[in-house]
């Protein structure tokens, strides 16, 4: 009897190994063939990619998935995942990539095929996609006047219209080409605009102050934040929804002044009156103070030059003054001082510094420390650099003029009111 039983257990295993081997699954993965696009091919935006090619499995291909990627394994355009029922399966798809917003670079398309047991095969085909060309659309303008600002758009061949009238005097507006919005704040109110349309998306609350209600403004330099210095002490990211982001609070009794935004660190003038004025460096994302230096006189522009190194317009009574500020090192070096002279507004052009004043306007070699005058008739009160060529667009009175990287000046036209600000807008 026992022997039966050994029997009847060696029959059972031997079953037992017969139905596994029956069953087993099936480890090998498709075989998969591209044909088309070829590697390191190269595409113009906006186009249409086509992709194509087989699969073969030993058993059955069960399901294809194409998606295009970036170099990080983001999703640029949604994907393909095509059913297949069958040992062999063609594919033939086409990819529309049209993003305004997508930059020249290296993409993959990355395809995947499983057959029925979820054995898979991958393959990543390189391209290099040529952007979008930045063009420019318009021009706006803004005047102010009688408690009252004007927004103009003007095209291409000079045609200008009214798009917006605002109640109160205008202080501080910025455009952002990529997110497509317009801020424009006046001493009553701060409201972001379409500039499709011009149609008002959202206000930005402020509280009433001694202070004018908006010091400073700048977008980041991928263009999709804005951000404001705020009288009450803040500053405010937006992102293209008109969320707040980040703050960023001064100390009691203190207020913000000008600031220039990095990637990392915010440096801004904090003051607590009208002598004493510190430049302080905060934290971006924590909104923590690393540092500050004591400065003297109002700051009137501070504008990045290097790295860690920014170069300082401040202005003490009738006599302005050139600094370079050292982040590193938290120290301010005097670079040049400029009596009986006002600035009114400063910016990095080729590796020069340009500013204008009551003298006129300027061309500064901070490495040399060489001062050159490009016209004394000439005082612009903002300079606005281009984000296609190397120059600059000059506001002077109700004149528009530009100012290029040769050392070309030239006179553009003339508005009939004096320009508060005048912003080029692109496609992106």
């Amino acid at each position: 009897m026992l022997v039966n039983q050994k029997v009847r257990i060696l029959i059972f295993i031997s079953l037992m190994q017969l139905c596994s081997s029956c069953t087993k699954n099936d480890n090998n993965p498709p075989d998969l063939f591209v044909q088309s696009p070829l590697s390191n091919e190269s595409f113009q935006l906006p186009c249409d990619i086509k992709v194509s090619g087989y699969v073969t499995d030993n058993e059955k291909v069960d399901r294809v998935e194409v998606n295009l990627v970036s170099e990080n394994s983001a999703t640029i355009v949604q994907g393909f995942d095509l059913d297949a029922d069958s040992s062999y399966f063609e594919y033939d798809l086409s990819f529309i990539v049209d993003d305004l917003l997508l930059l020249s670079g290296n993409y993959f398309i990355n395809i995947k095929a499983y057959d029925e047991f979820g054995n898979f095969t991958s393959k990543y085909i390189t391209l290099y996609l040529n952007e979008i060309p930045k063009t420019m659309e318009s021009l706006i303008y803004i005047t102010s006047n009688t408690n009252q600002t004007f927004i103009y758009q003007q095209d291409l061949i000079g045609n200008s219209q009214l798009v917006k009238q605002l109640q109160g005097n205008h202080l501080l507006s910025i455009g952002n080409s990529r997110s497509q919005h317009l801020f424009v704040g006046t001493d009553q109110n701060g409201d972001f605009f379409d500039l499709n349309n011009f149609t008002k998306l959202w206000n930005v609350p402020v509280v009433s102050s001694n202070y004018p209600l908006f010091i400073d403004g700048s977008k980041s330099e991928d263009g999709n934040q804005s951000h404001l210095v705020l009288a009450d002490g803040r500053i405010n990211s937006y992102n293209k929804n008109g969320n707040i982001i980040n703050t960023i609070y001064s100390n009691p009794q203190e207020w913000f002044g000008k600031f220039n935004f990095q990637e990392n660190i915010v440096v801004v003038e904090s003051s607590s009156s009208f002598l004493d004025r510190d430049l302080v460096v905060y934290f971006r994302q924590s909104g923590i103070e690393k540092q500050r230096v004591e400065i003297n006189g109002e700051i009137v522009k501070i504008v990045s030059v290097s790295n860690n190194e920014y170069a300082i317009f401040s202005q003490f009574l009738d006599e302005s003054r050139i600094s370079i500020y050292y982040e590193n090192l938290n120290q301010i070096y005097t670079d040049l001082e400029l009596p009986n002279s006002i600035i009114y507004d400063a910016i990095l052009l080729d590796n020069y510094l340009i500013f204008s004043s009551s003298n006129g306007l300027f061309k500064y070699d901070f490495n040399l420390n060489t001062l050159n005058s490009i016209s004394s008739n000439i005082k612009p009160s903002k300079i606005i650099l281009s984000e296609m060529d190397s120059f600059v667009y000059l506001t002077v009175g109700t004149e528009l003029w530009t100012y290029s990287g040769n050392g070309n000046l030239n006179y553009l036209s003339n508005y009939g009111d004096s320009i508060r600000n005048f912003i080029p807008v692109y496609n992106k």
